[in-house]
């Protein structure tokens, strides 16, 4: 465990305080040094027992603390609390510094040397790096973990490749489904290296090579392996990670990656882990829930391995729901262990949970958000949209508050029932949480209902121009009728337009389709239309980048997947995309907005988070409410 970075302290006088660090600080090891003649020995201070006969004739010299880097600060805190004497010692004190101005440019310099070292890299690489980039190599050349927070369309999947390859040894790439297509790309572009990448098994073809012949040839030709598998088939390939045995891990959109619920047992400071096998339905039948549990158990699995020297997670919102408890997952993932041995003890010390009211925890708040930022600094590496985004063209972001007069009537939730009605009874037999989220899921219907001729419309004017028009909704049903209406409105309006391409995807739409679509609005002039699900291509999907207005029919509920939607415009080859926002004054609308902005708070705490910037004033609506009382103040004035 201690080949990482590290600091030793030394104490020379005993308190109650030592008894109490292991449990204080995670990953942290107390022992006492003893000696009997010329022969020195340590003995772990939890495992101690005086009266062991091993011990007579010993002398007691002193205590050394040994305490990962990330959490070294927080010892030397309980040490000088309990006026404890100490001497430390820093193991690789680069681990430590602050990123200062002269810091930046040595990073820089040394990244840039580092660059050039890299033989598989291609030579023009190095022309059209970024300072960012640069820094990053030499970043992850001496670090264990790193964790690199950059805004979407930042160049995250380059930067990773580039830091991985500072390592000997095989690399394997763990990401979403959808962007095995990127990666495998982009290491072919940027690099000599020919990756593998893990298909499902429906998609095999008898032409495709297998594995085990591409680690062979690997192997005989002296060739780095590198190869891309999806999250989501990484529980029922564990055969394929111990064949490839990967030195270099690499997460990409870690975030999607874990799960607080993955284990019960009590990982221990040492790295041992024991599990619970998870429960399926009654049916018999996985529920998606469990699967994305055993998913989380198997990439942390991975993770674990002795082989692994290097881990790099790569997301541009770490904190996707605003709550700091989707943090411990991606850390422990890059640091095993070093946050807690349970997330109960994260949740505790850093989301202010509690007892629930029904039972369970209550981990939705947030606690120590200094602390916690000050721990992940070590490792994290974050890049300001400023910085990263300086020379792209900007997304400029409109919100539309519909008037009740703008809104159009609501259309039946069902043959018998208005959307009135069916809440109504609804509400009446709301007695558990399945039947409350009915009536929201009705409530969310009925504000897309009667916002659906303006957004129709707003796409009709945008294609006139011979736009490329995106349109975002947050699900599945009211994806079909957004194009069923777009479609309609083509119908009827002006007949210069011709045949406008309009796509429509989902979650029920294949991985192959959606690249497919994703392609062809990328291949187009103009006018064209891609009406999709946020979930379906608002993550890990490049290609969006050349649309000019892209319209956001419904909020999503995580500050998250809202600046991952907004990132498919903010892109390199982009230009500047006009994205309107659009809420149904006196909807759900609203109440969505209000848990949108309220979870802005703990991001902003945690990162810069400059793209969050004066947004929560223009979703609440408050910029155009300020515009109408300065108009009419002045116009008082003017009287």
């Amino acid at each position: 465990m201690w080949d990482q970075p590290r600091l030793e302290y030394k104490v020379f006088n005993s308190d109650s305080i030592l008894d109490q660090l292991e449990t204080l600080v995670p990953g942290c090891l107390v022992y006492l040094r003893v000696s009997r003649g010329t022969r020195s020995w340590k003995i772990r201070l939890a495992k101690l027992d005086p009266a062991s006969p091993d011990l007579e004739g010993c002398a007691s010299q002193y205590y050394e603390v040994f305490a990962p880097i990330h959490g070294a600060w927080l010892v030397e805190g309980y040490l000088q609390q309990a006026g404890v004497y100490y001497e430390g010692e820093a193991h690789d004190t680069e681990y430590i510094k602050a990123w200062d101005p002269a810091e930046r440019e040595r990073l820089i310099t040394r990244g840039a040397g580092l660059l050039r070292s890299l033989i598989e890299v291609r030579d023009f690489v190095g022309d059209m790096l970024t300072d960012y980039q640069k820094m990053n190599i030499a970043w992850a050349d001496t670090r264990p973990w790193v964790m690199n927070v950059w805004a979407c369309g930042a160049g995250k999947t380059l930067g990773s490749l580039l830091s991985a390859l500072t390592r000997p040894g095989p690399i394997m790439v763990i990401c979403p489904a959808k962007a095995r297509h990127v990666w495998w790309s982009q290491v072919q572009e940027y690099t000599t290296i020919k990756p593998f990448r893990v298909k499902p098994s429906s998609n095999v073809r008898k032409k495709d090579q297998l594995l085990e012949d591409y680690l062979k040839d690997c192997r005989t030709q002296g060739n780095r392996a590198l190869v891309i598998i999806g999250a989501e088939s990484i529980a029922d390939n564990m055969a394929i990670v111990d064949q490839v045995d990967p030195c270099v891990l690499v997460f990409d959109e870690l975030h999607t990656h874990g799960s607080q619920k993955r284990w019960v047992a009590i990982q221990e400071a040492d790295g041992s882990v024991s599990f619970e096998k998870r429960k399926t339905t009654a049916s018999g039948k996985q529920s998606s829930k469990v699967d994305r549990v055993n998913r989380a158990v198997a990439i942390m699995e991975v993770s674990r391995r002795s082989s692994v020297a290097l881990r790099i997670g790569l997301t541009a919102t770490p904190l996707d729901d605003g709550r700091p408890r989707r943090l411990w997952s991606q850390l422990d993932l890059l640091t095993p262990g070093g946050f807690a041995h349970s997330y109960r003890r994260f949740a505790e010390r850093y989301c202010d949970a509690r007892p629930g009211d029904f039972g369970g925890l209550d981990d939705t708040g947030s606690s120590n958000m200094a602390e916690l930022r000050a721990r992940c600094s070590f490792f994290t590496h974050e890049v300001p949209y400023s910085e990263s985004h300086s020379q792209l063209p900007s997304t400029r972001v409109q919100v539309v508050y519909l008037p009740t007069e703008q809104l159009n009537r609501a259309e039946r939730f069902s043959d018998k029932q208005t959307f009135g009605q069916a809440i109504k009874s609804l509400h009446k037999t709301a007695t558990n949480p399945l039947e409350r989220e009915r009536v929201i899921e009705a409530r969310l219907s009925e504000a897309c209902s009667r916002k659906r001729r303006y957004v129709a419309d707003e796409v009709l004017e945008g294609l006139k121009g011979g736009g490329k028009v995106v349109v975002f909704t947050a699900r599945r049903r009211e994806t079909e009728l957004w194009a069923h209406q777009i479609r309609k409105g083509l119908k009827r309006g002006d007949e210069a337009l011709g045949e406008v391409p309009v796509w429509m995807g989902h979650g029920g739409v294949s991985e192959a389709e959606r690249d497919d679509m994703v392609d062809a609005f990328r291949g187009s002039e103009g006018p064209c239309v891609l009406v999709g699900t946020g979930q379906a291509f608002g993550t890990a999907v490049d290609g969006m980048q050349t649309t000019d207005l892209a319209i956001f029919a419904m909020l999503p509920w995580k500050p998250g997947d809202f600046t991952q939607w907004k990132g498919r415009f903010d892109r390199l080859g982009g230009r500047a995309t006009l994205l309107k926002v659009v809420v149904a004054s006196g909807t759900y609308d609203e109440r969505v907005v209000d848990i949108l902005v309220e979870k802005f708070g703990p991001i902003e705490q945690f990162l810069k988070a400059e793209e969050l910037k004066g947004l929560d004033q223009k979703l609440l609506g408050l910029e155009d409410k300020e515009a109408i009382v300065n108009s009419i103040i002045s116009k008082l004035g003017a009287a």
